[in-house]
């Protein structure tokens, strides 16, 4: 096989989280982006690598049915926010459903025979699920531009006029919002490969009770026409709680908060899942999809299966979560949480919902665990970050001798390598489910039960 070749194939197979279709043509495994299963199509080799090829579509002959139009104008620039609006959300999750098995199967060593696979749970919507949204402000030809970054270019930016995965009234006047006021105050979009720059980030936060937060990240402490933003935000959006500006000198491209002021208003919200009511700060981690937290809480404390009498540690746990959701069904449940403000929100939470029984021990989890060796603990609940779980935080939660594990993950693959190293500490997986919290995505949440012996 050469490079520039062009073949024709049928999509046998779809690889997550790339989003690629697999063709097979002559002993090379070849991935092409923008493919269904089962679609003909002719494909042009682009890259050629040790073991397998790279190419680019570049005529569909026989359509897959779960084939769409994408809905979002920004799909056709290669917009990252979303992937997978060419695919009928059927089939997304069918993609999803068999990628998280065969991921289960070869990576963790699962055999389905022995494991209570409870299925995967679609979004209410796969559209306007997003309780969160970050953009990003740059400079295009000499204009501030503010949308999202193209896939596989960490530099460049989409000017966004609208985003369907948040509620695309809210976001669109928005974005137009603070366009126009970086452009009528002469503030430059920041530059992630110069480092330099005014306006960095716009964080947009709502509840299911359509409470607003909004977070502008910029460089810098100071803002010209302050008033005036507030004025204009106060006309437009009737349920604006807050307008924070946040500091963020960091290199780094992440949405950092060196520092905050508040604006105008607060710098949280109140959320509401089952019984339980969360204040939610700008910066604290709650669940992103609108539709799905409530299932996802009830199948963790489902799992969990408290009968009053347990101790629970909630590790990872943010702002309270599922440690307080479970807390009225167990004796005592420990939090453990590493930000500042989530800890400080967590303990808020304890009190506002009467959870005496809940408390938050402030650290990183690897830390805080050896305090527990001496302490009886029943049931273990974890929702760590993309990256999953360190060999140490494995065996040190091991060491504690839980009979049962709750395992939450937004990343089946450290999910699955996790797995594995619980199963070497003598725990198995008794029961798994999957819950589509990111559709239009390669990703979803998974909640897997593990028990000891």
């Amino acid at each position: 096989m050469d490079k520039g070749q062009i073949i024709e194939g049928k999509v046998v197979d779809f690889a997550l989280p790339e989003g690629q279709g697999v063709l097979k043509e002559g002993g090379w495994v070849i991935f092409v982006p923008g493919v269904l299963i089962d679609e003909v199509c002719r494909v042009k080799i682009t890259k050629l690598k040790r073991n397998y090829a790279l190419g680019e579509a570049i005529e569909i002959l026989e359509p897959s049915p779960s084939r769409m139009e994408p809905l979002c104008p920004h799909f056709g620039e290669g917009c990252g926010g979303c992937r997978f609006q060419f695919m009928a959300y059927e089939e997304q999750i069918k993609v999803k459903e068999r990628n998280a098995r065969q991921t289960l199967e070869k990576v963790g060593g699962i055999s389905w025979e022995e494991v209570d696979y409870e299925g995967f749970t679609p979004s209410l919507s796969p559209w306007e699920y997003r309780n969160k949204m970050e953009f990003n402000f740059g400079e295009k030809e000499g204009e501030l531009v503010l949308g999202l970054r193209p896939r596989g270019r960490y530099w460049d930016l989409i000017d966004l006029k609208t985003c369907y995965l948040m509620k695309k009234d809210l976001t669109q006047a928005l974005l137009q919002l603070f366009r126009d006021y970086g452009k009528s105050s002469s503030l430059s979009g920041y530059d992630p490969r110069k480092k330099e720059g005014v306006l960095r980030n716009l964080l947009v936060r709502y509840s299911s009770s359509q409470e607003l937060l909004v977070g502008l990240s910029t460089t810098g402490i100071d803002l010209p026409r302050e008033e005036d933003l507030v004025g204009e935000l106060r006309k437009n959006f009737p349920f604006l709680e807050g307008l924070i500006h946040i500091i963020n000198n960091s290199p780094a491209s992440a949405l950092i908060f060196e520092d905050k002021r508040i604006l105008w208003g607060k710098d949280h919200f109140f959320e509401r899942v089952g019984t339980i009511n969360y204040k939610v700060s700008l910066e604290s981690f709650f669940q992103v999809n609108r539709f799905l937290s409530l299932a996802l809480y009830e199948k963790a404390a489902r799992y969990a299966s408290l009968n009053g009498g347990e101790t629970v540690l909630d590790l990872y746990c943010g702002s309270g979560g599922v440690g307080l959701f479970v807390a009225d069904s167990a004796q005592q449940v420990v939090g453990v949480e590493e930000n500042p403000q989530a800890v400080e929100d967590a303990k808020f939470n304890a009190w506002l919902n009467g959870r005496s029984n809940f408390t938050c021990v402030p650290g990183r989890v690897d830390k805080v665990l050896p305090l527990f060796s001496n302490v009886g603990v029943d049931v273990v609940i974890i929702d760590p970050p993309r990256a999953g779980l360190d060999k140490k935080v494995v065996r040190r939660v091991s060491s504690l001798s839980p009979q049962r594990l709750v395992y939450i993950s937004c990343n089946i693959s450290t999910l699955a390598r996790d797995l594995l190293l619980f199963k070497e500490q003598g725990y198995h997986l008794g029961k798994i489910s999957f819950l589509d919290l990111f559709p239009q995505t390669p990703y979803f949440e998974s909640v897997a039960l593990l028990k000891k012996g």
